[in-house]
């Protein structure tokens, strides 16, 4: 593997140290790599580790055909020597088990992105520039209809393209058929008349079950399916609970045969939605795009290479409870949030603040991601030049382009009529050196009716019939429209002589018998006109050259022209890219201010005190002006679409920017990773170096008193030791604790009666009269009504759990952000300062202690430079702790809703049961009855839920801490005690000669791994 090949041959360094003066105990390349901050270093020095590990666990756990029973070997060696049992202990907890933590957290962290945007949002085309693939993410024409989650992230394997399609099982399909059975089935037993409708729940459920169902009409539908029946279908039922796989060497052929799995063909028809062709009975074949739980997809993207995958989010008001808890979790797990809009959006007043619903604004507080969330202005080549102009100002700075855009204008105007004048010109020559040609042509065959006669009678002499001897003093035919074409045809007119002799000629014809020209006038004629003519091709020639050099000047123009024109359109597109970035910032950060001011309590919110500075809020928040069409046209791959021209560079697309935003956004996770991941390594070779080392710390004329006492007073210190990490972390707990109390749990009960008491004029809203002129007053449809209730409360856009727990949620929502943003941080980072001192001073009693006995220094310095490492252990174990707590409380915060809905599943049921006449005034009945009577019942028991579990979570995580602590402390034990009791061990011969051989396993490949850490920690090696 690669990482074997690293260590066998680490890379030349100008740094190297002499080896031979090499101290393997301080591991000096590992301590300084570990500090870089480059995560590309650091992740290569993580690769050699990782191979030291395997190393140091081949030493210790032999392998099958050794032929050696480890555990019967660990107990004799157990029985011999504390020392030795120390090692095993050591090195069987720490690194043979141990060690595969520290391989497992050698891995990079995963960012999940979730990607939000409406239909024609641009999100996939955005998805496929960003992967730099032409046509890569499926569309689907019914995104309406369904709601399944696709996540893209590296592929890790050979081959280049893999996609893992999962559908739902069969208890999902179940419940969602009896949902869509109820949307499209009316009262009557009949199918809805709005089932040809997309836009109506009843279309959308048509639409799923002539998709999975295609032979199945309407009227059986209505009458005779039932869901047994329709789960049971054979080519159905061998789908649910399944996963598909996708694997290609090609991205067109991995596309197709994708989006043959997850488009929208109406398959009982064999057309596209929207086609007009008559339908091929033959094409009635299924597409089971509604049975998809998720699809994965697997590509080799640099963009992804790092760490980050990006879930595209459609939402989570799906009818199939599987899809939608799908979407959810992905929606409580993801790292942060891309908002997506076209950018002409963006241009209007108070966008950031519209394009996040109130909801997804408290949710992101809640789940402490208010720094999380980037905008993507996508289309950004889809702009009007004037209205741009007009509406930023752009008219002085743009008015050097324009004037020399009208000037280049007019000089192409002028020179495409001095072009025409020329063209006209040059087809005049050509008829004049036509006129020639057939002059030449019958004076030829004059000559050779001469020359076959051989008779000069004028009365036998006849002229040739293939022309009439006319002369040339005869105008052409064409009409001439220019005085230079009139010159031109005198220039090559005969003289006057010739004329008078034609027309002499012409009266031989009618009247006179004249002499026929003689063989010496027919050949001067003939030179004449061969004259003639090669005069006029060399006018018609020279028209050429100037009609050649006008066209270049009008393409020299024309590319100009272009540029120009490229060059205002980029000018525009990036002054508005400029000025819709501030806009969002800014109304991103002001309507942050005003949710603050709006979630904070009236009586106790100060104006003058702002709770987070809102100017670094705007200035922090990331916003990319993209066009993804652009990108694609200018790397060559936009196929018939040629819209992306107007960018001078691929930069202005912007696409680089946010794919260079995708690596850094995995920037701190990596380096916090690998500092881990390598300052836990330095822990455990500096551990082993101390137990290793040949040498005696010691002074051999130290007595067994002095060592018996030293030994006592050691014990005495780790006890201090362990006692003083147990409450140093106890007492944070209790801090958490109390913190919790004053910030959440104190507002509970106000808060759960302020959504009890507007929880009835909630209902009442839901039951209001439709107000066609003004939506906002409430009211529903009694068919969205019960597809609401059918669903539980959520179909989006509408939530009502959410709507009724929205008062109580709105005042326990600041002291939740301020708890776990700001509170508990502050906790944890005190209580790792704090217990990292209570280390150092058990060092230095130590220390004091044992500078009696000891032979130098030695020793205590490297037992220093392990306590250095133990304060880096103990502030990864703080936030530890908080990223676990972090990724408990956004579930728990969620259940606020859940247990109202909960509370309400059996309203739901019951309104969604109620047929016939004046059903729609029952359900609602239902629902404002069981409202009122359950009232502050329901809040009071979505909050004790929540505080009951949120001190569940920090038992679990006192408990954790104090396991944690007992580690730490059983580490340092060890470590001082193989300085400081090291010798004592009896003097067993197959001890010695057991350890010694370990030992030197273990100095050789601890002094190796220095070797090949020496190669990363270098100032002037550069990252590939």
């Amino acid at each position: 593997m690669a990482a074997s090949r690293d260590v066998v041959a680490p890379p030349v360094c100008s740094a190297t140290v002499d080896q031979s003066s090499f101290n393997v105990h301080k591991q000096l390349s590992l301590q300084r790599l570990a500090k870089h901050t480059h995560p590309d270093v650091l992740e290569r020095g993580l690769t050699v580790g990782v191979e030291i590990l395997d190393q140091l666990k081949g030493l210790i756990v032999p392998q099958p055909d050794n032929n050696v029973d480890v555990e019967h070997w660990t107990k004799r060696i157990g029985q011999w020597s504390y020392t030795l049992t120390l090692f095993y202990v050591l090195v069987l907890t720490v690194i043979a088990f141990p060690a595969d933590d520290l391989r497992a957290g050698s891995t990079k962290s995963k960012i999940v992105i979730g990607v939000l945007g409406n239909t024609g949002a641009g999100k996939s085309s955005l998805i496929n520039a960003l992967l730099d693939e032409q046509c890569l993410v499926p569309t689907n024409g019914y995104r309406a209809c369904t709601a399944a989650v696709t996540h893209i992230t590296y592929n890790h394997k050979a081959i280049p393209y893999r996609a893992e399609i999962e559908y739902i099982d069969e208890l999902a399909w179940s419940q969602e058929l009896s949902i869509l059975l109820r949307d499209l089935v009316d009262d009557d037993g009949n199918v809805s008349t709005e089932a040809a409708n997309l836009t109506t729940d009843a279309g959308v459920a048509w639409a799923k079950f002539k998709a999975v169902y295609p032979t199945l009409s309407k009227e059986d539908l209505a009458k005779t399916a039932s869901v047994e029946s329709l789960v049971g279908e054979k080519n159905v039922s061998r789908l649910l609970g399944e996963s598909y796989t996708i694997e290609d060497t090609n991205a067109a052929t991995f596309y197709q045969r994708l989006q043959k799995l997850v488009d929208s063909k109406d398959r009982s028809t064999g057309r596209k939605k929207g086609a007009n062709t008559e339908p091929k009975q033959a094409a009635k074949e299924p597409a089971y795009w509604p049975l998809i739980k998720v699809v994965k997809i697997y590509v080799k993207s640099p963009a992804l290479k790092t760490g980050l995958s990006l879930v595209d989010l459609p939402g989570v008001g799906d009818s199939n409870a599987a899809r939608s808890a799908v979407a959810e979790t992905y929606m409580r797990d993801a790292t942060g949030f891309w908002v997506v809009a076209p950018i002409n959006r963006a241009v209007d007043d108070k966008t950031a603040q519209s394009l996040l619903g109130q909801s997804f604004k408290r949710q992101l507080r809640l789940d402490e991601g208010v720094g999380s969330v980037t905008f993507i202005c996508s289309k950004t080549d889809h702009i009007s030049v004037r209205e741009t102009q007009e509406s930023l100002g752009l008219e002085d700075k743009l008015l050097p382009l324009h004037e020399r855009y009208e000037e280049l204008v007019r000089d192409e105007e002028a020179l495409n009529t001095e072009l025409q004048t020329l063209i006209e010109a040059k087809a005049v020559h050509n008829d004049v050196a036509n006129g020639f040609d057939d002059e030449l042509e019958s004076w030829q065959a004059r000559l050779q009716d001469f020359q076959a006669s051989q008779e000069t009678c004028a009365s036998e002499f006849k002229p040739s019939p293939k022309r009439k001897a006319t002369g040339l003093d005869q105008p052409p035919k064409r009409q001439r429209t220019s005085s230079d074409e009139e010159d031109l045809d005198n220039k090559h007119k005969p003289s006057d002589s010739t004329t008078q002799s034609n027309k002499v000629g012409d009266k031989c014809e009618d009247d006179v018998v004249t002499e026929p020209p003689t063989f010496e006038e027919i050949n001067s004629k003939i030179a004449e006109f061969h004259a003639a003519k090669k005069e006029a091709r060399k006018s018609i020639s020279g028209l050429k050259e100037k009609m050649k050099g006008i066209r270049k000047q009008v393409d020299d123009i024309k590319t100009e022209l272009k540029e120009i024109n490229s060059e205002i359109i980029s000018e525009c597109i990036s002054e508005r890219n400029i000025v819709v970035k501030g806009t969002i910032q800014q109304d991103y950060a002001l309507g942050m201010k005003y949710d603050d001011q709006d979630l904070a309590e009236d009586d106790q919110y100060d104006t003058k005190v702002a709770s987070r500075d809102y100017d670094e809020v705007a200035r922090a928040l990331p916003v990319f002006c993209v066009s993804a069409s652009g990108y694609q046209y200018l790397k060559g791959r936009s196929g018939k679409d040629k819209v992306g021209s107007q960018f001078r560079n691929i930069e202005d697309t912007e696409i680089p920017m946010l794919q260079a935003h995708c690596i850094k956004l995995t920037e701190v996770g990596r380096i916090a990773d690998s500092h881990r991941f390598l300052n836990s390594l330095s822990q455990l070779l500096g551990s082993l170096a101390m137990w290793a080392s040949d040498e005696d710390f010691v002074s051999s004329g130290t007595t067994k008193e002095q060592r018996a006492t030293l030994e006592l007073r050691l014990a005495k210190a780790m006890v201090g030791l362990r006692d003083g990490l147990l409450k140093t972390a106890k007492g944070a707990v209790t801090e958490v604790q109390e913190a919790l109390t004053e910030l959440i749990f104190k507002k509970h009960e106000p808060a759960a009666q302020a959504a009890a008491f507007e929880a009835n004029s909630t209902a009442l809203h839901w039951s209001r009269p439709i107000d066609k002129d003004d939506r906002a007053r409430g009211g529903y449809r009694w068919n969205t009504y019960r597809a609401i209730c059918s669903r539980y409360g959520v179909k989006q856009p509408h939530d009502w759990n959410d709507a009724l727990a929205g008062p109580m949620v709105k005042r326990i929502a600041p002291g939740w952000e301020g708890m776990f943003t700001q509170r508990l941080p502050s906790i944890l980072t005190v209580f790792a300062r704090r217990a990292f001192e209570v280390v150092k001073q058990c060092h230095e009693e130590i220390d004091r202690e044992a500078r009696g006995v000891l032979v130098g220094n030695a020793g205590l310095e490297m037992l220093q430079d392990q306590i250095g490492g133990y304060g880096v252990v103990l502030e990864t174990h703080a936030r530890d702790v908080r990223r676990l707590i972090s990724s408990a409380q956004k579930e728990l915060n969620r259940k606020y809703v859940s247990v109202i809905q909960a509370h309400l599943r059996t309203t739901y049921v019951a309104c969604a049961s109620e047929r016939g006449h004046q059903s729609f005034a029952r359900m609602k009945s239902i629902m404002e009855k069981a409202i009122e009577q359950r009232g502050f019942v329901m809040f009071d028991a979505s909050v004790r839920s929540v505080r009951k579990q949120l001190e569940s979570m920090l038992r679990e995580q006192n408990q954790s801490m104090a396991i944690r602590m007992e580690e730490v402390s059983q580490a340092i034990r060890r470590d001082y005690y193989a300085v400081l009791v090291r010798g004592n061990v009896p003097n067993a011969e197959e001890l010695r000669r057991c350890r010694e051989i370990m030992r030197r396993g273990v100095m050789k490949v601890l002094g190796t791994s220095d070797k090949v850490f020496q190669g990363w920690y270098c100032t002037d090696r550069k990252p590939e």
